[in-house]
């Protein structure tokens, strides 16, 4: 036993050293970068509240918005969210996000994304940039081209899109006035799209919307409990099961998200591998994966080439004879591509085509003016009652449908991430190698009146860079849905031509990194927008289901897409 003399020298000791080891434990922040200094106090740094803001909204783009904002002429600070680890820069300024997208070559992926998508295998927005997510690109190069889109993804949007309005009708029917929610029905109608794009019309023949359809057509409200819930009390329709086949596509972006807001993307994915529901999830993508392989093959060998994945095996059939070997057709590299493609494709695209239904519910005369637009560029399509073929829909020009695209875009865009891959600076601020940069593009300079920012910090590539990086926040408020500041007037004062360039946007990002799938992203929101606003009038629905909020994942989608449906108007 120690004695007293022996034990206080000890304690001594032991305490200044618990002491220097706790405070050693706090945030330590990036000299020159401006911080919450009360969040250095705390081994949890900014996470606390960080929590509180995302369980109470569901986003996190808001409460990095929020901490911006909270900095004086500060549009570059750093939060503390993981504890141990180095401060996440936050950036809210759009000249300098584009520029550090375009040109800088100092910035790439960063390792919370690729860590966070790994469920998704070698598919290539897990690659930074490199001769790996080159080759990736160039298996996939031909999908995004006018041709294939025009050819099979256009039509097959088109006949999904027929589906979606069968199904919304037979509800609008049964509803009698009342609203429902269409979130999984667009989800389903967007899967179906992307499924018949990656594998086939031939190779795929299940759909997700077409259980629901018949389940509906058999099905009778009652009179009296429809009187007594009152037209405004939404209507919940039954579901039927989709496909067990596609659980891991529903499955894996939960995944993603969930390893996203982890401590650690890496820890938490190898604990989630020894558990028995991630198997059983990326089982079933396997045996999803192998059965259209082997079809694809089939096809592929018979001369026969139209969907995506057998478009990807020409790619590396040319590889393959190119770097004189035998291409490998079965390749384990093609099935984390298209799936994650699926994944990518389906997830972002539904969410955005729910906010557009939103936002037009919400705004009857940008709906109207929209519908108008439509009638008048489809004059054969009118006088026969029937909908717009798709390449009426393609060859038609509107302006107006593009900007009310972008604008929904614009104000429900998540945040970009980049990495500094070697010690560099920003704003002339210095940014050490492995600093995650978030480019807030729901803050500052993107949905409220920039920051002022001391031009001589720029990089040089950033002041001689020609653009529209502002908006007249005087006379457009920055928050309003207003599609016409995407259109470009002419002399007489009539707006004539779409603008995307028209002033701050990063919903897709931009250069080398840029979202591949855009172009069929918009030809599929065009497309499944015009189809609805041709068949039907979007109504008000109550206050109650109509919030704003969203979750934040892979995209950004509404909490709650509630509508309520009648027969369009008629062209005037």
């Amino acid at each position: 036993m120690l004695d007293p003399s022996t034990l206080s020298i000890l304690l001594c000791l032991l305490i200044p050293a618990v002491y220097a080891f706790s405070r050693w434990l706090l945030p330590k922040p990036i000299p020159g970068v401006a911080y919450n200094p009360a969040a250095t106090q705390s081994i949890w740094g900014d996470a606390l509240d960080m929590l509180a803001e995302v369980q109470q909204t569901g986003e996190f783009r808001v409460w990095c918005a929020r901490q911006v904002q909270k900095m004086i002429n500060a549009p570059l600070c750093q939060v503390f969210v993981r504890p141990f680890a180095k401060p996440w820069v936050l950036l809210a300024d759009f000249r300098e996000a584009r520029d550090i997208l375009m040109r800088r070559r100092e910035f790439d992926k960063g390792t919370l994304i690729i860590d966070s998508m790994a469920c998704l295998g070698e598919f290539h927005g897990r690659f930074r940039t490199g001769p790996g997510f080159k080759a990736h690109r160039q298996l996939i190069q031909d999908l995004m081209t006018a041709s294939f889109l025009h050819s099979h993804a256009g039509p097959a949007i088109h006949a999904k899109g027929r589906d979606l309005l069968r199904l919304l009708g037979r509800k609008m029917h049964l509803a009698k006035g009342r609203p429902f929610e269409v979130h999984k029905d667009v989800e389903y109608v967007a899967l179906d799209v992307m499924l018949e794009f990656s594998f086939g019309k031939k190779n795929w023949t299940k759909t997700t919307v077409g259980p629901q359809i018949e389940l509906l057509e058999g099905l009778r409200m009652e009179e009296d409990g429809d009187a007594a819930a009152g037209l405004d009390e939404p209507v919940r329709f039954p579901e039927s099961p989709i496909d067990e086949s596609l659980r891991a596509v529903y499955e894996a972006p939960k995944v993603i998200e969930r390893a996203v807001v982890a401590w650690s993307p890496r820890l938490s994915l190898w604990w989630w591998k020894k558990q028995r529901w991630y198997r059983e999830v990326f089982a079933q993508k396997d045996r999803l994966m192998r059965d259209q392989i082997q079809r694809a093959v089939a096809n592929y060998k018979a001369g026969s080439v139209e969907s995506a994945l057998e478009h990807m095996m020409v790619r590396e059939a040319a590889r393959a004879e190119k770097l004189g070997r035998q291409p490998d057709l079965q390749s384990h590299v093609l099935v984390d591509e298209i799936f994650g493609n699926v994944i990518a494709g389906h997830h972002t695209t539904s969410g955005a085509v729910l906010w557009v239904f939103k936002y037009l519910t919400d705004w009857p005369a940008v709906q109207a003016k929209l519908r108008a637009a439509l009638h008048a560029t489809q004059p054969d399509a009118l006088r026969e009652g029937r909908w717009p073929t798709f390449e009426e829909l393609r060859r038609a020009r509107l302006p107006y449908l593009d900007a009310v695209l972008e604008e929904v875009l614009r104000l429900n865009a998540v945040t970009v991430t980049r990495q500094a891959l070697c010690d560099t600076e920003i704003l002339g601020r210095p940014i050490p190698k492995g600093t995650e940069v978030f480019l807030v593009s729901n803050g500052p300079g993107f949905l409220a009146p920039p920051m002022p920012v001391d031009e001589t910090k720029r990089t040089e590539t950033s002041r001689a860079a020609k653009l529209r990086d502002t908006w007249d926040e005087e006379d457009r408020g920055m928050t309003d849905f207003e599609p016409e500041r995407w259109l470009r007037k002419g002399e007489d004062g009539q707006e004539v031509e779409f603008d995307g360039a028209a002033g701050p946007q990063l919903v897709f990002g931009l250069g080398p990194r840029a979202c591949w799938g855009r172009r069929l992203a918009m030809l599929e929101m065009r497309v499944l927008t015009a189809l609805v606003l041709w068949r039907f009038e979007l109504l008000a629905a109550p206050e109650k289901l109509s919030s704003y909020r969203g979750v934040e994942g892979i995209a950004r989608v509404p909490q709650m897409c509630y509508l309520r449906l009648r027969d369009a108007p008629a062209a005037a």
